[in-house]
């Protein structure tokens, strides 16, 4: 057999074996992105139960116009779980974003009224939550991270004539932009940021007099 048509099925046979186990591995790839979602999903259902049920707690002492926010805020926790059941990061992020602009108002309707803070029901709530936020974190760093892997694998070459082949398309991160503030959900969270300022201010003016005094010794010692 002619030397030259040897070297030509070697090479297309390679090829092929290279083409098939590129195409695995991407398969595999694939499918460990989603179940790493699947384990961001699973909490995240947990967690806008959680956030549902704070929600209704404070909604019974929102007056007037607060009765618009609550509506807004089931709309987005709605929105924000159904987006995840489906897989769709994006819309997760983008319903995140909204229920993140409109918690610490929530928060600040609770806040009012030390009675429900107070609550036990309420209290345990504040804990699923900060339980749950802790969880996501740590799945949301492995599933970055696999979206990370797939994200360049599909755009290296040569795995990428492999990736448009099949139809392969980037990965949305989960940024998480709601879990990632914990604080929001605390119920004396407008009374600690006002503690955290009059710290900053005592600190300040205890700095200004220690320099006074400094300077008063210098004084002296001239």
């Amino acid at each position: 057999m002619d030397p030259i048509l040897i070297g030509v099925i070697v090479s297309i046979v390679l090829i092929g074996l290279w083409f098939f186990a590129t195409y695995n591995r991407l398969i595999v790839m694939e499918q460990e992105v989603e179940n790493a979602w699947s384990n961001i999903d699973v909490v995240l259902q947990e967690r806008y139960d959680s956030l549902g049920n704070m929600a209704r707690a404070a909604e019974g002492f929102a007056k007037g116009v607060e009765k618009d926010l609550f509506e807004q805020f089931a709309k987005a926790r709605m929105a924000a779980a159904t987006a995840s059941q489906n897989g769709n990061v994006a819309g997760v992020n983008a319903a995140e974003g909204m229920m993140a602009s409109i918690l610490p108002r929530i928060s600040l309707v609770a806040e009012d009224h030390p009675d429900l803070t107070a609550s036990p029901l309420y209290a345990n709530v504040q804990e699923e939550i900060d339980e749950q936020n802790e969880r996501i974190a740590d799945r949301r760093e492995a599933y970055n991270a696999k979206v990370r892997n797939w994200n360049v694998i599909i755009r290296q070459i040569p795995s990428n004539f492999v990736a448009m082949i099949m139809g392969a398309e980037s990965k949305d991160y989960f940024e998480a932009t709601n879990t990632e503030n914990p604080e929001l959900f605390a119920p004396n969270a407008r009374e600690s940021r006002q503690e955290d300022e009059l710290d900053e201010i005592e600190h300040e003016i205890a700095m200004i007099e220690a320099q006074k005094k400094l300077d008063a010794l210098k004084r002296g010692s001239n």
